[in-house]
């Protein structure tokens, strides 16, 4: 009769693994990218619009796009693994960092469904000498509403600590897991609430440390042992860990601040315990298609628990944060950076495109020098004014502001390349040029002037005007919500100049920007950049034009 039983329990895994990996033709594991390509598109017609869309996307690791059903678009740097043989490809293993907090709320809401865990049960329940808690419950922890500070991003409260070394000294013993979950309790009870829970939203590490504590408990089991028989099982995520060490194959560049600091010594975490539940998943592009496959479907939760997962409350749900057509949630870990988004289509369902990257590194890409074939000559900071001859351009730089170097604008300029969402940003990005960049690091407002090649940028339309510029460049701020947005001409230094201001509003906070466009020839155009928190005039930026 055992032998029944295992036979009907090894059918039905087998079926369970089918239905979440949907496997096809173009299925990731099928995909093998060669040492000279480091990319692959997706030759369908029907996916045509995606691949022009999405296809010519680079990073500085692994990059997939996929549907519900088929891998449309594939790329990895040209670099190899740790082992100095295997190049990189989808089966590059990175840590997901934040991106764990996704496998976090899926284990928890699994955990309700089986009346384990209710989402209002207060956390005193589990932890019964937490005062506190008798006003936290399980639901302020999965939406980042529960006032605990950051253990990781905020350590002076947490641990009641003050000044750099004391919470560098005590940052070091969470990455090298000399903490205890005892210790970490203890400073838990002590520490300070930042707000009344369910009152508000602040993202803090510490909520989703605790629900991975609390899985433990309801189940009996590691958090580790509970994620891979409840969900990497489940989704055939042969190659994804929990509370591991050693298997990252990624390899890290640039980590001399963390062994400076204490933090790492190869530049690869060594904290299995210390962050689980808030981080330290291991995986690949092949599993994470697999696993947001396996999600969306219906595959690890029903209907109502995904209905819970998905509620947005301040722009964060359970373990993703809502995007404005779809979801996402990002991650870091030391020496790399990852992405997990979820696009949701009416023609092709859902779109995942995940990126695993390393930090510290400047993307590879082929093209002419953005300023190829124009007269652009670059410009100065000189005595306290920016000025490019070429351009007719002075700008008085405000008190409080500093120039940033080239060293600096050229990595800022890779990162800006490195985000940019698709081909046609790409493009744009490719063919400009930063000439400047005024900051004000107390405030965070800036001016930033750039320079486009409009030869290369925009080979589709040789008569692209100011306006068709701004329009485009407004997308980039999409994301935030424009309250306020109006296109005029302005006349600055004695030059007319095409204005966009922008009212924006972000977690409670009005931001402002003002886009100054202006065509200088039949191949170069000059956007200056201007905005901040407070600034609620252009008059403010507009005098410093001279």
């Amino acid at each position: 009769m055992k032998k029944v039983i295992s036979a009907i329990m090894a059918f039905a895994m087998c079926i369970s693994l089918a239905s979440c990996s949907r496997d096809s033709k173009y299925s990731l594991s099928n995909i093998k990218l060669t040492e000279s390509e480091r990319s692959w598109k997706n030759p369908e017609t029907q996916y045509a619009e995606l691949t022009k869309l999405y296809g010519d996307l680079i990073c500085s690791g692994t990059l997939v796009v996929a549907t519900d059903k088929d891998t449309i678009y594939l790329y990895a740097e040209d670099e190899k693994e740790k082992d100095g043989k295997t190049f990189e490809s989808q089966d590059t293993i990175f840590d997901l960092g934040s991106v764990s907090k996704t496998f976090t709320a899926v284990a928890v809401l699994q955990l309700t469904e089986k009346g384990r865990i209710k989402l209002d049960d207060t956390l005193d329940k589990y932890f019964p000498e937490y005062e506190k808690g008798k006003k936290i419950t399980i639901d302020n922890l999965l939406h980042m509403r529960s006032g605990i500070p950051d253990y990781n991003n905020n350590p002076d409260p947490f641990w009641n600590i003050s000044g750099e070394d004391a919470a560098n000294k005590k940052l070091s013993d969470v990455y090298f897991d000399r903490i205890s979950d005892e210790e970490f309790l203890k400073s838990l009870y002590q520490a300070p609430l930042g707000f009344e829970p369910g009152t508000q939203y602040e993202y803090s590490n510490t909520n989703y440390h605790l629900l991975a504590f609390i899985i433990e408990k309801v189940s009996g089991m590691k958090y580790c042992d509970y994620v891979k028989q409840n969900i990497f099982d489940k989704c055939g995520m042969k190659k994804t860990t929990s509370m591991a060490t050693g298997d990252l194959t990624y390899v890290p560049v640039n980590f001399d601040d963390l062994v400076k600091y204490n933090f790492s010594k190869d530049g690869y975490p060594a904290c299995p315990n210390s962050t689980r539940g808030d981080s330290g998943i291991h995986s690949c592009l092949t599993d994470m298609v697999a696993f947001d496959r396996a999600l969306f479907a219906g595959k690890l939760l029903n209907k109502n628990s995904m209905e819970v997962m998905l509620k947005d409350i301040d722009g964060y749900c359970c373990g993703l944060m809502k995007e404005k057509d779809g979801y996402s949630h990002s991650g870091s870990s030391f020496t790399c950076e990852t992405n997990n988004r979820i696009i949701e289509s009416k023609e092709y369902g859902h779109i995942y495109m995940i990126t695993l990257e390393r930090t510290g590194v400047v993307p590879k890409f082929s093209g002419e020098d953005p300023m190829a074939g124009t007269n652009f000559t670059a410009g100065i900071v000189k005595d306290g004014v920016y000025i490019n001859e070429y351009a007719g351009l002075k700008i008085k730089v405000p008190d409080g502001f500093t120039a940033l170097g080239e060293e600096e604008r050229k990595k800022d300029q890779a990162e800006a390349l490195r985000a940019a969402s698709d081909s046609k940003e790409k493009t744009r990005m490719q063919a400009t040029d930063f000439d400047a960049w005024l900051w004000d690091r107390n405030t965070g407002s800036s001016i930033m002037v750039e320079f486009m090649n409009t030869r290369l940028g925009f080979p589709y339309d040789s008569d692209y005007t100011e306006e068709d510029f701004l329009n485009d460049d407004i997308k980039k701020y999409e994301e935030l919500n424009i309250i306020k947005k109006e296109i005029s001409k302005v006349n600055l230094g004695g030059k007319e100049y095409t204005r966009a201001s922008l009212a924006m509003e972000n977690e409670g906070q009005k931001l402002f920007a003002y886009i100054y466009v202006r065509r200088l020839d039949d191949k170069l155009m000059v956007e200056i950049a201007c905005g901040g928190m407070g600034v609620e005039t252009s008059d403010y930026f507009e005098k410093l034009f001279e």
